[in-house]
């Protein structure tokens, strides 16, 4: 039997990273797995992090100017659409006012390298676990073995799953899904490119969410490296390429949008085209006798709102609070995975629960045709700065969905009424 560990965390990404980290931080005796080395992406993800997530890298030490090097600030977000134009100025939290198109390759080894530097943080890159240990009903450790090499059997007091949507840790276990919503399933699909043009509305870098078709939007996210992200998401039957034609597919579907097009004249794609099919809404099962899950293992919430990497560094500090709890006396295991769950719902659900609401009607509703007068109501609305300093609010985190649901109706009232003054103006400059 080889070495044995507080706890072992299966997967190196953003949750097991950051969690490895909060636990080194407390002196856990950790032992922090991987298999594939770093720098590397990802399965697939072409993500935007805001200040509340940046806030919680700084609360474990991570370098900005490492895992952010060379990546532009994104201070406004776009959506230009044939209905209204949006134009979302970030607001400060925390000291920012930004938000970034992360590299997700460089990210992950930056955050690799942050848990690596605490003593108490073992780690194993291109290790492969195949299965558990157990002892009666209870997870004991892991079996697995580095790449060529002999299989090991190490065991923990705890086993964190940390291995994403498919988690083999999830699957040993047999943990329960909650909350699961398939109703509505979305797939994405993304390549970063080089000598995209500047959108023509904003001298700074910017994210700008485009129409893409009934069924489907696309993004366009200035990034790392000069590069830029270029993103489809959509019902999940619209955006699934052909075998062996995922290229062509994309590229057809970015030449019917003329003002992409635009952009992209001159440009070259620099890497392949990567996606997600059929993306996953639920919870897991937060936990049981030995064993534990973080990140997208236990929470999968649609890419639609930017909120991916949150919830995984999030999920990562409840867990870190559980492990201590437990671990100092202060709750039964039960208790803190009790407690766990509870804590994570509570800063996660009711995005989760608006996000699933965005898609449909995003996403879903293809009954586009609107009366004019829905149409300029909807416009104004958009438009108007009150709201737009409302939806910064709620992009990074600074109220929650509920406050801009009870919000919305009087904003609605007052933007019917500054809406046609600000017509008025600029209509008067212009003569």
């Amino acid at each position: 039997m080889g070495q044995h560990y507080d706890v072992i965390i299966v997967g190196g990404r953003p949750a097991g990273s950051t969690l490895a980290a909060r636990l080194g931080q407390q002196g856990v005796r950790t032992l922090l797995i991987e298999r594939a080395e770093f720098p590397s992406l990802p399965a697939a993800s072409s993500p935007i992090i805001y200040s509340s997530a940046l806030k919680l890298l700084d609360e474990i030490g991570a370098d900005e100017n490492a895992y952010a090097h060379n990546t532009p600030r994104i201070r406004r977000i776009y959506a230009d659409n044939s209905q209204f134009q949006l134009n979302i100025p970030l607001p400060d939290a925390n000291g920012r006012d930004y938000a970034y198109a992360i590299d997700r390759a460089r990210f992950d080894a930056a955050l690799w390298n942050n848990a690596s530097r605490f003593p108490s943080v073992d780690t194993r890159l291109e290790f492969t676990v195949t299965d558990l240990l157990w002892a009666g009903e209870r997870v004991t450790g892991i079996i697995g073995q580095s790449h060529g090499g002999t299989e090991e059997r190490i065991t923990a007091d705890i086993v964190v799953g940390a291995d994403g949507r498919f988690s083999m840790v999830a699957r040993k276990v047999n943990a329960a899904e909650r909350d699961v919503h398939t109703e509505n399933p979305t797939s994405l699909l993304y390549a970063y490119w080089k000598n995209v043009k500047p959108y023509p509305e904003s001298s700074e870098p910017s994210a700008v969410a485009y129409e893409g078709g009934v069924g489907f939007g696309m993004l366009v996210m200035d990034s790392a490296d000069g590069t830029t992200a270029v993103t489809m998401e959509g019902q999940a039957d619209l955006l699934e390429p052909p075998a062996g034609k995922s290229k062509e597919f994309y590229l057809e579907k970015l030449a019917a949008n003329p003002k992409i097009t635009a952009r992209l004249e001159g440009a070259e794609m620099v890497t392949n085209v990567r996606g997600m099919r059929k993306i996953g809404n639920m919870y897991r099962q937060a936990g049981g006798a030995g064993w534990a899950l973080v990140g997208d293992a236990y929470h999968q919430h649609d890419p639609l709102d930017g909120q991916g990497i949150f919830n995984a560094l999030f999920t990562a500090k409840s867990l870190a609070w559980a492990i201590r709890y437990y671990k100092r006396g202060q709750m039964s295991w039960e208790e803190a995975l009790e407690w766990y769950d509870e804590t994570t719902r509570s800063k996660t659900y009711g995005m989760y629960r608006q996000t699933l609401a965005n898609v449909k009607t995003n996403l879903y509703n293809n009954n586009q045709s609107l009366p004019g007068w829905a149409v300029t109501g909807l416009r104004w609305l958009m438009e108007d700065p009150t709201m737009a300093d409302l939806l910064g609010k709620l992009m990074t985190r600074q109220i929650p969905p509920e406050v801009v649901q009870m919000a919305t109706p009087a904003i609605a009232v007052g933007a019917m009424v500054r809406a046609p003054l600000r017509e008025f103006r600029k209509r008067w400059l212009a003569f």
